[in-house]
């Protein structure tokens, strides 16, 4: 039943397309977003559960 009214759609084809044009993209720009970020800025965020609770020496290392 479901294969009939999927089949019903004119112009169904360019769907997955899109998806798979959104994922790729989404993912690349992820990618890209974590180089430009840089090493330094992860460790520091990675340090952070560490840290003391007194500690309001916030070091944000922004390249």
């Amino acid at each position: 039943m479901y294969k009939n009214v999927m089949r019903a759609i004119e112009d169904i084809g360019i769907y997955p397309s899109i998806s798979l044009i959104l994922f790729f993209g989404f993912f690349v720009g992820l990618i890209i977003y974590l180089i430009v970020k840089g090493k330094g800025y992860w460790d520091d965020a990675a340090r952070l559960p560490l840290e003391d609770d007194d500690n309001t020496n916030f070091k944000h290392s922004e390249q």
